[in-house]
């Protein structure tokens, strides 16, 4: 039996020895922990036209823009205001002037350190874009008060322009790099952000890189790609299928499959946008303000939230979202009265009806509300032929060469400002470049607009926005139609990501679990 023992006990001993050796492992060192991922796909269903921040309008873009460049300020999902490439700023008493304190060591992405010269210079720029006007109109000039500041000057108070100061088409751009690529800088940017710009493919999308000298902490994921997939179903079954990994402004229709998919995590909140109703105003059968009120009576706005939100949403009656301050919530437009408009036509000389064409951006936030629109227009005589557009080749034909009849688009009050999408849409000297393309001129909408703007008063402010209102109704240049949610959605093992009211997104935020 000791024999046994003991040929037993060498056996065990030879066992272990082997496995010192570099043997069979114990079962729980068999797996190393599993690396994070170090790259991110984000789904945007356009193209962007290019990434010059001086020389874009639009909100998809500024997504772009935020990963690659920063502003003096930056504004929070949350509406926060907080320092960004600004140490600190102070107004003075009057409101007309801002002066800066640029943080030191910023470095753009070549290498070259942040000074006050392109801070100022950045902003010079911007005041003398056609793009940027919306936020720049109040703007007079900016320059540089020492190595550290820079003083903005404007033309008079307003409210609002710390909010327009974070706005990415006021990010800050490097004098010498835009300098010497000229035209090319925004196919090729060069910023201070959390993401430099690799590359850029055609109708397919466009590589960053994590910018590690970045001043705000080196972002948690290096590989970014925005992805355009200008289909929305095939956009979520990229995302089911873990190809992408969060997909901005999913479809309302995917909404509940989204939601209860285990896989995925829904974002969602109420917008600062609204849809509205755009004519040509100065040619074409529109330019009769008959045929506009026509249509301002054809509408529903209950059927097309149901018929093109899904039902999510709330109708609009004034030229501005609920979000802004100027809302007027007891305001009432001209209501649903088929008989009215067809009477309305008749009196402008089309009692058997007439043809326009109804130019939309191919993306379903707008086609599905337009074919509602397109029927209800159809019930009173007005024959709109649907034209899916891309997004390019719709801003520029629609929103800078007026080369449409009628069109349904959406503006957000980037500022939390009726000032902000009223004036831009509808005063006479915003003409083209994405603001006011319905070529909108009527003087006493001019001087309430202007009211609006200049006031400092509150209660003045909230009369001059009725009564923009009630030109809007009367007038019908645009006809407000709806508010929808903003939506986001991602796979669950993102974290960070959130919805916001102005539809901007920091991908600098957001880290793999």
């Amino acid at each position: 039996m000791k024999k046994v023992n003991s040929v037993l006990g060498c056996i065990l001993i030879l066992a272990m020895l082997v496995t010192g050796c570099g043997g069979a492992k114990p079962a729980a060192q068999d797996k190393a922990p599993a690396a994070k991922k170090d790259n991110l796909n984000f789904a945007i269903l356009a193209e962007t036209k290019e990434l010059d921040p001086h020389k874009s309008s639009d909100t998809l873009t500024y997504i772009l823009l935020l990963q690659i460049f920063d502003t003096l300020i930056k504004a929070e999902p949350d509406g926060k205001l907080v320092p960004a490439l600004a140490e600190k700023w102070e107004i003075s008493k009057d409101g007309t002037e801002i002066l800066f304190t640029i943080k030191k060591d910023v470095k753009f992405h070549n290498g070259d350190v942040l000074t006050a010269k392109d801070v100022a210079y950045s902003l010079n720029r911007a005041i003398k874009s056609a793009f940027t006007s919306k936020f720049t109109a109040v703007m007079k000039s900016a320059e540089v008060v020492s190595d550290s500041t820079v003083k903005l000057t404007l033309k008079h108070a307003y409210g609002p322009i710390l909010y327009c100061i974070s706005n990415p088409s006021l990010a800050i751009v490097s004098q010498k790099v835009v300098e010497q690529a000229g035209n090319a800088f925004g196919k090729n940017p060069v910023g201070t952000g959390p993401y430099k710009f690799v590359k850029w493919v055609s109708g397919e999308k466009i590589d960053l890189v994590r910018n590690d000298a970045y001043f705000n902490k080196p972002a948690s994921i290096k590989n970014v790609t925005f992805k355009f997939i200008t289909d929305v179903t095939t956009a979520a079954i990229a995302l089911e299928k873990g190809e992408v990994d969060v997909l901005h402004n999913p479809s309302k229709s995917d909404r509940t499959a989204q939601m209860a998919n285990k896989n995925l995590k829904y974002y969602e909140t109420d917008s600062a946008y609204y849809y509205h109703i755009s004519m040509n105003n100065k040619t074409g059968p529109f330019s009769d303000k008959r045929v506009r009120q026509a249509v301002s009576y054809a509408i529903d706005r209950k059927n097309i939230i149901l018929g093109g939100l899904e039902g999510i949403g709330s109708p609009v009656e004034v030229p501005m979202p609920p979000a802004a301050f100027g809302y007027i919530a007891d305001f009432k437009n001209n209501p649903y009265d088929p008989e009215k408009a067809k009477k309305l036509l008749a009196e402008a000389g089309y009692p058997q009806g007439l043809k326009v064409k109804f130019k939309i951006n191919q993306a379903a936030m707008y086609s599905k509300p337009s074919e509602v629109i397109q029927e209800q227009l159809r019930k009173v005589g007005i024959n709109a032929e649907l034209e899916l557009m891309e997004r390019a080749t719709y801003l520029d034909d629609v929103t800078k060469k007026f080369n449409y009849d009628i069109s349904l688009y959406v503006i957000t009050a980037l500022l939390p400002d009726a000032d902000y999408v009223c004036y831009t849409r509808l005063h006479s000297t915003m003409l083209g470049n994405g603001n006011n393309f319905t070529q909108t001129n009527i003087p006493k909408l001019d001087a309430a607009l202007d009211k609006g703007r200049s006031s400092q008063s509150r209660e003045e402010r909230l009369a001059a926005y009725r009564e923009v209102s009630q030109i809007v109704k009367d007038e019908a240049p645009i006809i407000p139609v709806m508010t929808g949610k903003y939506a986001i959605v991602a796979n669950k093992n993102v974290k960070g990501v959130s919805s916001s009211t102005v539809d901007l997104h920091f991908v600098h935020d957001y880290s793999w679990l």
